[in-house]
């Protein structure tokens, strides 16, 4: 412990990777609200976007009531496919994002990891 520091403790690591919920797949007349297209931080073109197929995706938010003890729920999901060439992918929740989710962040997790 040195003027505050303490000596040998390092920042967590963050296990998983940021993600923008930019919508559900959609064609001109009508909207697939199954599968959520996710624009992943740091992924700019379809191939980077091969290594997250088969991660898990959450979606944490904040409810008024408590269950569990708890006021924060998820919904889990898991990445599928990429989504053109720019490196936004296709995911699969166990219940389909809400709307008001869109533009929210979510938590790409970096494991399973198949390598």
């Amino acid at each position: 412990y040195i003027m505050g520091k303490e000596i040998g403790k390092k920042a967590p690591i963050r296990l998983w990777v940021k993600a923008k919920f930019m919508g559900f797949r959609r064609g001109k007349h009508e909207q697939h609200e199954r599968q959520s297209l996710l624009k992943l931080e740091g992924v700019n073109d379809s191939r980077a976007a091969t290594y997250y197929f088969g991660k898990r995706v959450v979606y944490i938010y904040r409810a008024k009531s408590l269950k569990k003890n708890t006021k924060y729920r998820t919904i889990w999901g898991k990445i599928i496919r990429a989504h053109g060439n720019n490196g936004t992918v296709r995911a699969i929740f166990r219940k389909n994002l809400p709307a008001q989710a869109m533009g929210a962040t979510l938590r790409v997790m970096l494991y399973p990891q198949h390598n």
